[in-house]
């Protein structure tokens, strides 16, 4: 990293580096004069390690009564909204820090862990974790609102986890929220020219706290806090940089000192610039906070970047020798089933990638403020890793959720999720072969098992069905803006059923292909 990373004694009250590489997802957004159609984006794959299931519910908006409160889970309670507004919430059952929320205002909250060096967090009342992002979802309009109604509450309760960055978009803008562990945080506008790849550690640099426009932060100055606890000195000349003050000091041997750069951060950047860092100079500077792509990106961009495993890096896929199977031998003219080099599978390797075994989901959120909402926020949605799944639009407006995409049993509301959300009942991560989880689960361990020629099989047939789907959705929307014009309800029931008969068809398309690596692999 910076050079006076370089040689920093590790603290003795430092959590390891791979404890939050079980929960490390990757983060992408991009400003909407930096898209080709002027949509802001919102990529984001969610990693989560151990047994999981990951269900969808829709929440309609609500009025409350003036006695109402919201119980935080760490013991704390604040007033209830008069109303809380409706959203989409993608939910991983017992995990605190995971879910994914889209609001009827094109509001989307997903987050990434960011490890902070705090030791000596002030808590008030248990701190907020889990309900931070949902309480955004019910009451934010705008990704600043959000961002302010986040702020209100850290500085109120502090954060119960060593640190996180929120990413809240809108139609109209993206924000980057880091916290840090107890009342400290500070938030930056994502430039509406720039793209902002972020991986497990904090990616705000220095902070312009004269900016209100693109600068956010806790009522205790995070520079003034950092002086009191000598993690800054203002007399060494260098500007107050947030990230090298804040992020939890890597271990002498960790790949992010020796590069100088998360190689998340480092791959995404290249890939949507057409540049590439190199170590030296990462090692002395760091990554910017924000790029300026080397085209107008596509919703398609940022889904290869979700997708890769630093193809053609130095740090990609290696290949090694292994027999071709004899069931593939006569399929493949030249192959005998002797030894022969084959690419391993790239999400099984030492080097952490963007797309790894970990990812229980994938999005990319479409999010367009010329349309309205219902129809202009779309959420491309892989239920499972996205490099062997297919991404389907989810309309913010849509009412009702696909059969099979809620899925635990004896859990049939949102109500009763909420409720149980950290105290699954039992049968919760239960093998369910009905259930949509468990059936792109299905898939995805088959491909794991022979890649990549199961790869080969499946890749292809995904890609068909998302050009089609990319091909019908001008059509589909001017539609829905039709009916819109002459009655909301119609155009929401219309996107309703499109996004269920999608899902629905990629539910089929999933057991096929199931079906055909089966008979492929073990006839």
């Amino acid at each position: 990293m910076k050079r006076t990373f370089q040689v920093v004694a590790i603290s003795s009250v430092l959590t390891l580096w791979t404890v939050f590489t079980s929960y490390a997802c990757t983060s992408i957004v991009v400003g909407k004069k930096a898209s080709k159609d002027g949509s802001v984006l919102f990529g984001h794959n969610e990693d989560d390690s151990g047994r999981r299931v990951v269900n969808a519910w829709f929440v309609p908006r609500m009025k409350h009564q003036p006695e109402e409160v919201v119980r935080l889970f760490g013991g704390g309670e604040i007033p209830q909204s008069e109303e809380t507004w409706a959203f989409l919430w993608f939910q991983v059952n017992g995990l605190k820090f995971s879910d994914y929320y889209i609001n009827e205002w094109g509001v989307n909250v997903g987050s990434d862990a960011c490890p902070s060096r705090e030791d000596k967090p002030e808590l008030t009342d248990g701190g907020i974790g889990f309900m931070l992002r949902r309480i955004i979802a019910e009451r934010a309009k705008t990704a600043r609102e959000g961002v302010e109604i986040a702020g209100d509450l850290l500085d109120r309760f502090g954060y119960g986890s060593s640190g996180r960055t929120l990413v809240i978009c809108d139609p109209n803008e993206g924000w980057i929220l880091s916290i840090v562990a107890g009342k400290h945080w500070v938030a930056q506008r994502v430039p509406d020219d720039g793209v902002v790849v972020l991986p497990n550690t904090y990616v705000v640099r220095q902070v312009d706290f004269n900016d209100s426009a693109n600068f956010i932060t806790s009522a205790d100055n995070v520079r003034d806090y950092a002086v009191r606890r000598g993690w800054y000195d203002p007399d060494s000349g260098e500007p107050f940089d947030f990230a090298y003050a804040y992020m939890e000091v890597p271990e002498l041997e960790s790949k992010l000192l020796k590069r100088g750069y998360d190689t998340r951060q480092w791959r995404g950047q290249q890939l949507l610039t057409g540049k590439t860092v190199s170590v030296g100079e990462a090692r002395e500077r760091g990554l910017p906070f924000a790029v300026k792509p080397d085209r107008k990106l596509t919703v398609q961009d940022v889904m290869t970047v979700l997708r890769d495993h630093y193809e053609g890096t130095e740090y990609g896929p290696v290949r090694e020798e292994q027999i071709v199977p004899l069931s593939l031998s006569k399929e493949r003219p030249g192959s005998t089933g002797l030894p022969r080099e084959i690419l391993v599978n790239p999400n099984r390797t030492t080097e952490r990638t963007i797309c790894t075994r970990t990812t229980q989901f994938s999005t990319v959120a479409q999010l367009r403020s010329w349309l309205p909402v219902s129809i202009g926020a779309v959420i491309w949605t892989s239920f499972g890793r996205p490099d062997c799944n297919v991404y389907v639009p989810w309309y913010a407006g849509i009412t009702k959720i696909p059969e099979g995409f809620s899925n635990t049993s004896g859990v049939t509301c949102p109500v009763e999720a909420l409720k149980h959300h950290l105290d699954p009942v039992p049968g919760t991560f239960d093998y369910n072969p009905t259930a949509a989880f468990w059936i792109f689960n299905d898939l995805e361990n088959l491909v794991d098992a022979h890649y990549p020629y199961a790869v080969e099989e499946v890749a292809p047939v995904w890609e068909s069905f998302e050009e089609r789907v990319f091909g019908l959705q001008e059509s589909v929307e001017q539609s829905a803006h039709h009916l819109w014009r002459k009655d909301p309800d119609r155009a929401r029931q219309y996107l309703t059923e499109f996004t269920i008969s999608l899902a629905h068809e990629t539910l089929r398309t999933a057991k096929e292909l199931i079906g055909r690596l089966k008979t492929k692999f073990y006839r």
